[in-house]
């Protein structure tokens, strides 16, 4: 049976790589595929990623290039003040994004000429999957030394189909580098929208960052139930380098994302909170591995999940201390609420840790809402619907209130509210 789930998939993907190849072919994109073929040759490998079983036969295709006006998408997007880049169907919309500017150098190539990667990096089938087929590799340059006052990068990928067949999910590949030097301070935001089509949605990002950069990123998938978006993000440290990242995760079918991270220089630190969320019989996977390499460097990492139906969660973090990394202090938190008897969310934290002068630690809770402290609301003459809001509020208030971006705050908690049905309970508060 996995052999044929295997060659279900593989079928599908290797009539779509061929059709690929003919506009788009590299030795690096080769070398990718056949090891995207071996990973789904390997029953063991395929045993062991449960999703693959999810994804076997489902019927996939390309989509084809659409061409926007701005004003038409504006209802999808932040509103904020930054460099706007547009994924359209796999594809950078040149037309619409803000291409030149002063801050980025924006540049295409239809095969990758870095290849930038680490042997702490561990291939898995979605990032040979996005090096193989993706149409075209962004490399996002920042390199300024006379502009201190930088306008945020926002990346907004967006899938919209030309109808709402069912019978067939349309496949978006991207592979994205991010090489930030000689800026103080950067912000970036990632937008995943789909629009109107079942989407298969597969990014690969790899960010470079170098000496005395304070980077702030976030990303936020909207949610969708019939959507699956898998992505794997890589981060390099080097000296005295400060990245905050925050993740909001909505409910989709399947949410498959891996975060690894590595400190290649002395002094630098690392604050991560995420938020996942998921209902119906959606399932998300959400990975994170961390590598200290150098001395005096700090990690925090904030995660929380709130699911309800029949919905799961699995979060699986590895925090490693390599015998160079003395004076590492690195946490790993996770907390998940529960709002049924059906749902699920499975927490696997470990500690790997080559050096006795560190200091370390993990935490796990999960529960469900307390009925003594509903009860307490109650008596204080709270309808029960929004005493059930304060006390989901509760839960999220320390991954949202230090967000420094007004305006991005500002829609995380529209969404929440929508998503909860709230009303305006997060905007009372």
């Amino acid at each position: 049976m996995v052999g044929l789930m295997s060659n279900n998939l593989l079928k599908q993907l290797n009539y779509i790589y061929q059709l690929h190849k003919q506009k788009y072919f590299s030795k690096n994109s080769e070398n990718h595929w056949l090891k995207l073929k071996n990973l789904l040759h390997d029953p063991t490998y395929v045993k062991k990623n449960t999703y693959l079983n999810i994804i076997n036969n489902k019927l996939f295709k390309i989509p084809l290039t659409r061409e926007f006006l701005k004003k038409d998408l504006v209802n999808f997007t932040f509103q904020i003040d930054a460099v706007f880049l547009y994924f359209i169907n796999g594809k950078l919309n040149k037309n619409i994004s803000d291409i030149d500017n002063i801050f980025y150098k924006i540049t295409i190539n239809k095969i990758n000429i870095l290849n930038y990667q680490n042997i702490f990096i561990k291939h898995n089938i979605f990032t040979h999957l996005s090096e193989s087929l993706s149409k075209e590799i962004i490399f996002i340059d920042v390199n300024l030394n006379n502009i201190s006052d930088i306008k945020p990068l926002y990346l907004i990928y967006i899938n919209i189909g030309n109808n709402n067949t069912k019978n067939f999910f349309y496949m978006s590949n991207y592979r994205v580098y991010i090489n930030i030097q000689k800026i103080k301070s950067i912000k970036i935001f990632e937008h995943y929208i789909n629009i109107n089509q079942s989407y298969f949605n597969n990014i690969y990002t790899t960010l470079i960052l170098g000496n005395n950069i304070n980077l702030t990123h976030y990303k936020f998938i909207t949610g969708d139930k019939k959507n699956y978006y898998f992505a794997n993000h890589d981060y390099f440290f080097k000296n005295n380098s400060y990245i905050t990242k925050y993740d909001f995760l909505m409910s989709n079918r399947i949410i498959y994302q891996n975060n690894n991270f590595q400190f290649n220089g002395n002094n630098s630190k690392l604050t991560y909170k995420s938020l996942s969320l998921s209902k119906g019989n959606n399932i998300s996977y959400i990975n994170s591995y961390l590598e200290h390499n150098k001395k005096y460097c700090y990690s925090n990492q904030l995660h929380k999940a709130i699911v309800s139906d029949n919905s799961i969660i699995n979060f699986k973090g590895l925090l490693k201390i390599n015998p160079l990394a003395i004076k590492t202090d690195g946490q790993m938190n996770y907390s998940g609420l529960l709002l049924n008897n059906f749902s699920k969310i499975n927490i696997q934290p470990k500690l790997d840790i080559y050096n006795d002068d560190v200091k370390c630690k993990h935490g796990v809770f999960s529960g469900k809402i307390d009925n003594n402290q509903l009860f307490f609301l109650r008596t204080r003459g709270i309808d029960f619907k929004k005493s059930n809001n304060i006390l989901l509020f509760a839960f999220l208030v320390d991954l949202i209130q230090n967000i420094c971006d007004d305006n991005f705050k500002k829609e995380v908690y529209k969404y929440l509210s929508n998503y909860f049905s709230t009303e305006n309970i997060f905007n009372e508060f």
